[in-house]
């Protein structure tokens, strides 16, 4: 019986305490998830700020870099010969001088100067390559910039096995006229996605639309894992297809085992519609305080937990040496002492035990001699 009873007890307190443990918790979690949305928010306004600024530091940098001696003496060699050795140089003198620029933390992976019909005279890294590659016909910025009253022009380009690439295209003036230009690029790499989450207090991710496809390159969450997930979501009917980049629309997805508040958005910016962005808030680590809030509650619960069992033990362990004690006296009573009476005082079996003493008085007639 004191099996019994101790079980129902610590059952009752596990069953109020689990609850109240879970209610507690779902609760926190539900105020804590109600934060996360605002957060996202106030996440898109930053990222594009943040990427207007950095991109019109990259194309102030540039533009001064374009107005250069040093740039002025690739567009007035006197032959093509020297004019891309004269443009070699100066890419690599761009990439050194570029790589101080604040926030990148990084030479630029690309230079190319290009002439007034957009063909490349040099590029860095190699003097041979990409000679008489027309950019004019592969890239709309380019072409935009040299067919738009000479304006200059951000946008993110393809390039081979650099893959994308945060640009700046720039063109060079000389007496009034548009003498060529520069493409100076950055790599948007994971660490570009990790930078820019440590100062907008979020994950980032860059999206690039790519022959119909949506391509992530650069994620600052996770590995290539969460990036071939995010791709599955892209280019699945719930990310809106050709509008993902400008629906804006706040959703949940799930990457490497964390729960994510996600927003897409366009590439501020950008002059095409090719590149975009997301913000991630992940609810999982947001809602992971709510369990220390529900703590109490846990502690609680075991410390009712304790009290029930040490008090249940000692009820029933006095309540058990009684009844023994009832049963020892019944027993003699049964073997012929007449003499025998139940001698237990308990406030709880008093009633029953005065009752089986008359009983015996009487059945005895002990009783009736003591009268």
């Amino acid at each position: 019986m004191r099996w019994k009873l101790l079980a129902g007890n610590v059952i009752a307190v596990l069953l109020v305490g689990v609850l109240g443990w879970f209610l507690v918790k779902g609760q926190a979690s539900e105020a804590l998830v109600r934060d996360v949305e605002p957060s996202v928010q106030r996440a898109q306004a930053l990222l594009d700020a943040v990427r207007a600024q950095d991109g019109d530091d990259l194309l102030d940098a540039v533009e001064d870099i374009a107005a250069s001696n040093t740039v002025d003496a690739v567009f007035t060699a006197d032959n093509e010969g020297t004019a891309r050795a004269a443009a070699f140089d100066t890419a690599e003198a761009l990439v050194r001088q570029l790589s101080t620029l604040p926030r990148r933390n990084r030479a630029p992976e690309l230079v190319w100067l290009f002439n007034a019909e957009g063909v490349v005279l040099a590029r860095n890294a190699d003097r041979n390559i990409d000679t008489r590659r027309n950019l004019r016909t592969e890239y709309p910025a380019v072409a935009h910039a040299l067919e738009g009253n000479g304006t200059d022009v951000r946008d993110y380009l393809r390039n081979g096995e650099q893959g994308w690439l945060e640009a700046a295209v720039v063109l060079v003036r000389r007496d009034g006229r548009v003498r060529g230009g520069l493409v100076v690029g950055f790599t948007v790499a994971d660490s570009a996605a990790r930078s820019t989450a440590e100062r907008i207090g979020v994950d980032v991710g860059y999206l690039f639309r790519e022959n119909g496809r949506i391509t992530v390159q650069s994620l600052s969450a996770g590995g290539q894992g969460e990036k071939e997930q995010l791709v599955a979501w892209a280019n699945s009917p719930a990310s809106g297809g050709d509008n993902i980049f400008r629906s804006r629309v706040r959703f949940r997805i799930q990457l490497g085992g964390e729960q994510y508040l996600a927003q897409v958005m366009p590439m501020p910016g950008a002059y095409s519609q090719q590149a975009g962005a997301i913000v991630l808030r992940s609810i999982t680590d947001a809602t992971s305080p709510a369990g220390e809030v529900a703590l109490p509650v846990l502690l609680v619960l075991l410390l009712g937990l304790l009290i029930v069992v040490v008090v249940n033990l000692a009820i029933t362990a006095t309540l058990q040496k009684h009844i023994e004690q009832v049963e020892a006296a019944l027993l003699q009573m049964i073997q012929g002492n007449d003499q025998a009476r139940v001698e237990v005082k308990d406030e709880e079996l008093g009633g029953i035990i005065t009752n089986i003493n008359t009983l015996v008085d009487r059945l005895t007639g002990n009783g009736e001699e003591g009268g």
